[in-house]
């Protein structure tokens, strides 16, 4: 898949799964202190909620409030998926696949992918590749 098609199906993944406030955490946030919003994040990401490391991955993904920092990104997805959080798993994978922050990983990220379907992320389910064919015998 593209860079392209893969950047629309993440942001139509984020946009269903939180809505319009995918890079806020428990409602609005004070427009003139962003960074109160980030440490915010930080503090219930440490402190376990799953969700908020989440969102501070989309925000490093995509340079919101912070400078983009890929890497960060994808540290935040991790610990998002590996706390449960389905999204998180999608776009892990959707890092390892494009090679984004990390070493690209064609097997890691169905890996990662299936486990978002398996967690309950429909857009995921659609994006899992189908198990290869066995020969016929």
């Amino acid at each position: 898949m593209t860079k392209i098609c893969m950047k629309v199906l993440f942001a139509a993944a984020v946009f269903a799964l939180v809505g319009p406030q995918a890079a806020t955490a428990g409602g609005p946030e004070p427009e003139d202190a962003p960074e109160d919003a980030i440490s915010q994040l930080q503090q219930d990401c440490e402190a376990g909620d799953m969700q908020a490391c989440y969102r501070l991955g989309a925000r490093y993904d995509h340079g919101y409030d912070v400078d983009e920092d890929l890497e960060q990104a994808v540290d935040y997805y991790r610990r998002a998926c590996e706390g449960g959080s389905a999204a998180g798993c999608y776009d892990l994978g959707a890092k390892y696949q494009l090679g984004e922050g990390i070493e690209r990983d064609q097997t890691r990220a169905n890996q990662l992918i299936r486990q978002a379907c398996d967690g309950g992320l429909a857009v995921a389910c659609d994006s899992v590749p189908a198990p290869p064919q066995k020969d016929g015998g």
